[in-house]
């Protein structure tokens, strides 16, 4: 009998399982509880003629950013959209009945949101990242030069990102220089889903520029056909021999950082 007793003892004052899988809600989704949660991977909307509904208010980043499954039920063509104070999505739409899709938006406090009958939806969602796959792009340098260079022409436009911002910087890169994705996540891929398209110029592993394209009248459709801001380090790009609009090379002369 005595033996019995310490056997259910021990099961009772074990320690709950720590694993990558668990995530203790008040250390990283900010609510108080002192039993582990077990945070899903990937978030669901809902867009249903009721309303919209998100059934978890935390979600668990991957390697490559926020996962999101739409479940559509309206019958018709609506749009979700993600967004907080560092991303936005702009209006991703969903024609069918499901759509999944990946966002690369910071760790942090976010809204996901669709309409419904011609109304916008919204509910606020915690994106909490225990393993660390995030990290925040920075510049290698203290401060950006100013000022910095505006509405640089991209002649012609292009749907790739990375000629239009070989194209629009012409020369003022060094011949060494590549340009890719700015990476936050460690798996993060290219995406066309947000208002604020943008490529890095890289000298070796270091990033020295980002640069922010537009397509036509400043949105983020395609093609791109200008770049709107570029932030850089100081002495990272030089000044034009050649007009950048009538002399931009047509197609890429480096390879791409990825």
């Amino acid at each position: 009998m005595l033996a019995v007793l310490a056997a259910g003892l021990s099961l009772i004052t074990a320690s709950p399982r720590k694993d990558p899988d668990t995530v203790a809600a008040r250390d990283e989704a900010g609510v108080v509880g002192d039993a582990p949660v077990e945070v899903p991977r990937l978030v669901e909307v809902r867009c249903e003629p009721e309303g919209i509904v998100v059934p978890v208010g935390s979600v668990r980043a991957q390697n490559d950013g926020l996962h999101v499954r739409v479940l559509n039920s309206l019958g018709v063509p609506t749009y979700v959209r993600v967004e907080s104070t560092r991303w936005d999505s702009g209006e991703i739409p969903v024609d069918g009945p499901t759509k999944e899709f990946v966002q690369p938006i910071p760790p942090g406090q976010l809204e996901i949101g669709c309409e419904i009958s011609g109304s916008y939806e919204a509910r606020r969602v915690d994106l909490v990242d225990p393993q660390r796959y995030y990290t925040e792009p920075e510049l290698a340098c203290d401060t950006p030069e100013e000022p910095a260079l505006r509405d640089l022409p991209v002649e012609p436009a292009t749907t790739s990102i990375v000629a239009a911002v070989l194209q629009g910087l012409g020369d003022r890169r060094q011949e060494t220089d590549t340009v890719g994705v700015v990476k936050g996540y460690q798996g993060q891929i290219p995406t066309e889903y947000t208002k604020d398209p943008q490529a890095g110029v890289f000298r070796g592993d270091d990033l020295v520029a980002r640069v922010h394209v537009r397509g036509a009248d400043g949105s983020a459709g395609l093609p791109y056909s200008s770049i709107s801001l570029v932030e850089a380090c100081p002495d990272a790009l030089t000044a034009p021999t050649t007009t950048t609009s009538s002399t931009a090379p047509t197609s890429p002369t480096s390879v791409p950082a990825t």
